[in-house]
């Protein structure tokens, strides 16, 4: 006996609506493919941009500790003589600071600081070169800053400050200048 379903409209089933079916899924696949993708690229890109926030801040950390160094001297002798991330003043190529990209960061050229090393691949360091003084007559022009006048001896110091993010590659080096009354 047929039932009333199958003979009675005498229509074959062709498949279409499977096979549209697939080619939705398939469709459907290919975008999420492409979302996986993208989503990927945003998420590396965010690590990286952390990185590059971690050893920003870790410099700057640095570079602040070598000002803090230099305001607590008690004497500008500590730059007498080179070593240990100190650099004297003077035209001799052993009181040169090396040049930071290209040089190893370690306890004979650099300073680091103790314990700061939680986010970070390796604590912050820095370096400190003596450049000069400055005589109590004169005046300093600051690069479009207008002229200071100077009512004491002061002496300059260059602070290189380098850190690092989550991982070696990723790294940030400042500069500054620094002048200390004496």
């Amino acid at each position: 006996m047929t039932t009333s379903r199958d003979s009675a409209s005498g229509l074959k089933q062709q498949g279409w609506v499977l096979i549209i079916g697939m080619v939705m899924l398939v469709m459907l696949t290919v975008i999420a493919m492409g979302l996986m993708k993208t989503t990927r690229m945003e998420e590396k890109m965010a690590g990286v941009t952390r990185d590059m926030y971690l050893s920003f801040e870790a410099s700057e950390i640095a570079l602040r500790a070598g000002e803090a160094f230099i305001e607590n001297l008690p004497s500008a002798s500590v730059f007498n003589a080179t070593g240990a991330g100190l650099y004297a003043q003077g035209d001799d190529p052993r009181d040169q600071e090396p040049a930071p990209f290209s040089v190893e960061w370690t306890n004979a050229n650099s300073k680091q600081l103790p314990g700061s090393a939680r986010f970070v691949k390796e604590a912050p360091r820095y370096m400190i070169k003596k450049v000069g003084e400055i005589g109590s007559n004169g005046s300093l022009n600051m690069g479009g800053y207008g002229e200071t006048d100077l009512s004491q001896k002061s002496s300059v110091y260059r602070i290189t400050a380098r850190g690092l993010g989550g991982n070696e590659a990723t790294q940030t080096v400042l500069r500054s200048h620094y002048a200390r009354a004496d």
